[in-house]
């Protein structure tokens, strides 16, 4: 089912943005997509060096499997890849009514709390900046927060997944994406989601 759902979601993305080619070593394409998440973040000016971002995605990137790639500055056109992605970032978040990076997520049942990409009130977005297209892990990864808003009162209308590489965006509401992977209505499946998390908190 979820092989088809994402089919579907692939079929159904839109343009949005400029493609930004690779043009370089692809292990150091987390900490490019870091960097300009970071940047865009803060709405640092697009051509101005930002140490302060570079060192944070670097650190970040260390603490992951292969980290080591991310150890090394950034090359002037790795650079340029970054300002590249953030203009396409700006750009979504142009859109938006108020957008809000790396917002907050409760943590629910065994689930530790996390901090999600962006979110516009009722809308979360997943931003992934890779070369391939959308995958079942992304949409499970929004989802699951989702449920964990959900635990606490807070409520989820819409979703988005937005890869800002390939410029490309999908956009849906949560009862028809779980529509899509269920066949039941958004709350019934983040409902189910939550009770998940909470029974692997009680059996263990």
């Amino acid at each position: 089912m979820m092989e088809q759902v994402v089919r579907w979601i692939n079929e159904n993305e839109s343009p949005f943005g400029r493609p930004v080619r690779l043009n370089h070593d692809g292990r150091r394409s987390a900490v490019i997509a870091e960097t300009a998440f970071r940047r865009a973040a803060v709405d640092a000016p697009l051509f101005e060096h930002d140490e302060a971002a570079e060192r944070a995605a670097s650190d970040l990137i260390s603490l992951l499997p292969r980290g080591q790639f991310g150890d090394v500055p950034l090359a002037e056109s790795e650079r340029l890849e970054v300002v590249l992605i953030q203009q396409n970032l700006l750009r979504l978040a142009g859109t938006l009514h108020g957008p809000v990076y790396f917002y907050p997520v409760p943590g629910c049942g065994v689930v530790s709390s996390a901090f999600g990409d962006m979110a516009d009130g009722d809308h979360l977005i997943e931003v992934k900046t890779v070369a391939r297209p959308f995958r079942g892990t992304d949409l499970r990864q929004v989802l699951i927060y989702c449920a964990m808003k959900y635990a606490s009162s807070q409520t989820v209308d819409e979703i988005s997944l937005y890869n800002p590489r390939r410029a490309r965006l999908f956009r849906s509401s949560l009862d028809e994406i779980a529509f899509a992977v269920s066949g039941r209505a958004g709350v019934e499946l983040v409902n189910d989601l939550v009770d998940a998390m909470v029974g692997f908190q009680v059996s263990a």
